[in-house]
């Protein structure tokens, strides 16, 4: 890269992917079905259109898959982005934000752009409770940042403690909970969110379509909330902030739940494979519910050795010190071959 090329604050995983197993990144390395790909294809010939306006076909649909209302979606280049308009619509510089400390990185970095004041749960055990977070939050807390399951640290939480959470937090702090991984997870005392809406009105729900639906590379995500929210952040949303693309991919995707259940199927079969598979003494892992798993090194010089060493294999993974987890690594689950390799490389690593 030009050394005199501004520097994104945002540090994402690895930019290689020709000729590597990509596992730093959290995508779906299954990527798109076959109907997906078709759709996109075909719609190329509609490149020079603009989009709809609010993406309104993507929007029912969305509505129609989730039994949710339509008026109540907003659409964002990637969760991220209904992230940023969440920040642009409800806070002012000098406001209090709270999330936690090894959390997406992008809360923090949004507290910075927007001058908000950022107060961080240390969540160094990664599993916490709710109660212990909700500490943190006061009186003068604008916004709350949850992400369920968590990443990096695949953290997660259920139903019960999630509606006690909401119970006792102050209506006038909005609590935005980031489901970007929801899909994963098959437990059924978990939950989503989206049936809460109705009766929480300070909660929004952000999901995403780069995750388990592999459109990373099309930017699609979405919230949704009661109207009086959604409307207040439509006030900050660009025109066209999504791609036609994009769109009939994302409402392509949410038609094939056969292949939906197939690629839960397949993270929970590969996950499983490589945690016991993966059996180097200098690697204490963990789990996750969601399509990463967390590898933990007794320093970062071994865990920075690590990623070295499978660079050199032709595999990414994530180290975390950005994160502020120097002895920290995530990998992806990818496909059932890319596990293996993964498994077989990282089983002969040494130092």
């Amino acid at each position: 890269m030009n050394k005199n090329q501004p520097k994104n604050a945002y540090q994402g995983g690895a930019e290689e992917f020709k000729g590597f197993i990509r596992l730093s990144s959290n995508e779906n390395n299954y990527g798109p079905p076959k109907n997906v790909l078709t759709t996109i294809k075909k719609k190329t010939k509609y490149s020079n259109i603009y989009p709809e306006l609010d993406g309104e076909s993507l929007r029912k649909e969305i509505s129609k898959t989730y039994s949710i209302k339509a008026n109540q979606i907003i659409l964002g280049a990637g969760s991220d982005e209904v992230l940023q308009m969440a920040y642009a619509a409800f806070t002012k510089p000098g406001d209090e934000v709270v999330f936690t400390k090894y959390a997406f990185a992008m809360y923090d970095i949004y507290a910075k752009n927007f001058k908000c004041k950022a107060i961080k749960f240390n969540d160094k055990k990664f599993q916490f409770n709710l109660d212990d977070f909700q500490k943190c939050i006061t009186a003068k807390t604008k916004i709350v940042f949850l992400a369920n399951p968590n990443n990096p640290t695949g953290s997660i939480f259920y139903k019960k403690q999630l509606i006690n959470f909401l119970n006792k937090v102050n209506k006038k702090t909005l609590v935005i909970l980031d489901a970007a991984y929801c899909e994963y997870i098959e437990d059924q005392t978990y939950a989503d969110g989206l049936n809460l809406v109705s009766k929480y009105p300070n909660l929004v729900i952000t999901r995403s379509f780069s995750k388990i639906y592999s459109l990373g590379g099309l930017r699609i995500g979405w919230g949704y909330s009661q109207l009086k929210n959604i409307a207040k952040m439509y006030e900050f949303k660009k025109p066209f902030n999504v791609t036609r693309l994009s769109c009939y991919a994302a409402i392509e995707s949410l038609r094939n739940q056969k292949w939906l259940k197939q690629s839960v199927k397949n993270n929970n079969d590969n996950r499983n494979y490589t945690l016991k598979k993966l059996s180097n003494d200098l690697i204490n892992l963990i789990d996750t519910k969601a399509n990463f798993i967390v590898l933990e090194f007794t320093n970062s010089r071994t865990a920075q050795k690590y990623v070295d060493f499978l660079y050199k294999n032709k595999i990414t993974v994530r180290l975390l010190a950005s994160y502020g987890l120097p002895n920290f690594v995530r990998m992806t689950i990818g496909t059932k071959s890319d596990m293996k390799e993964a498994v077989r490389v990282s089983n002969k690593f040494n130092v």
